[in-house]
């Protein structure tokens, strides 16, 4: 256990779950005092754990309630102005590219968690060291993108599922997903309103990396803790593309339901959202939606999941 200088983080009281911690490792260090020197390390090592700053916790629980998902004309039209200030002009190109943003329409959803963190490389390889999971196609020796701590990517929408499921959860939903990166308030970015080139890791104008955010290639799943969403999810914008389990469609259907969503009931693609290392400033506003083939991977577009209550 470990101590946490604030006492309640998303709905959580860690400092009793400290104070506790505290006392068991009191016990295991008087112990260690009075049997010698194995049961000594032991102590250490738990004083050791005992200092360490409490981090909120890997899977975070997003609550009932409605929002509203998808862009009005008002959101496109900051959309494209971003897009020609970073894209060279390239404005009535991505003006018909985020038509498939709307029309923006309330949904319900019901209670749910979802990862904090993208998967990471780390996470992905001990489900395929228990032969439940595929490996994935990146190599192990390009560490700008196979590093433990980065996302992993490169798999395929069923390798992705699969782990998920192997972890006890699944894809999310694309409205679960866009809820928990826009929170209770819309947000465009999932660090408030306005564009920051600096609290996301993304690319350049021509679609290709670069490292005026700090990183050429991926980054590290807990990095820009800054430009958290009002949730608390990290890298809800840039890093890797996130898959979700929604089929693709070009536009939301006016009928659809509106409760728990999931989408059209087939298609030849899956939604992926937030954008990547590789992909320009106007793919990381929190209603932008892409695109990939069932059986497609891509090193810049990975996951993370979501469970039920």
């Amino acid at each position: 256990m470990v101590l946490f200088a604030r006492k309640k983080t998303f709905g959580c009281d860690y400092s009793k779950r400290a104070k506790k911690g505290l006392r068991m490792k009191s016990v295991v260090f008087k112990l260690g005092v009075a049997c010698g020197f194995p049961f000594l390390l032991l102590a250490i090592y738990a004083y050791n754990d005992a200092i360490v700053s409490v981090q909120p916790p890997a899977v975070l629980p997003i609550k009932a309630g409605w929002f509203t998902m998808g862009s009005d004309a008002s959101d496109r039209v900051a959309a494209v102005k971003i897009c020609a200030r970073e894209t060279r002009g390239q404005a009535e190109r991505d003006r018909a590219t985020f038509q498939n943003e709307g029309p923006a329409h309330k949904v319900y959803l019901t209670a749910y968690r979802i990862d904090r963190f993208e998967v990471s490389n780390q996470a992905y390889r001990r489900c395929v060291l228990a032969n439940a999971c595929a490996p994935s196609r990146l190599s192990d020796r390009d560490q700008r993108l196979a590093a433990p701590q980065l996302p992993v990517a490169h798999v395929t929408w069923s390798e992705a599922q699969r782990y998920c499921k192997w972890i006890g959860g699944a894809l999310p939903t694309e409205a679960q997903w866009e809820r928990a990166a826009r929170g209770v308030s819309g947000r465009r970015f999932p660090w408030g309103q306005f564009y920051n080139s600096r609290l996301a890791n993304h690319g350049s104008d021509d679609f290709g990396s670069d490292s005026n955010d700090g990183y050429e290639f991926a980054a590290p799943v807990d990095s820009f803790f800054e430009a958290r969403s009002q949730f608390g999810l990290l890298n809800m914008a840039g890093n890797v593309w996130e898959l979700t389990a929604d089929y693709y469609a070009s536009r939301y259907e006016k009928n659809a339901i509106r409760v728990d969503p999931t989408g059209p009931e087939k298609g030849e693609a899956r939604v992926i959202r937030g954008g990547s290392w590789l992909s320009p400033a106007c793919t990381l506003r929190t209603t932008h939606r892409a695109q990939i083939g069932r059986t497609e991977s891509r090193r810049d577009v990975g996951f993370r999941c979501a469970y039920s209550r």
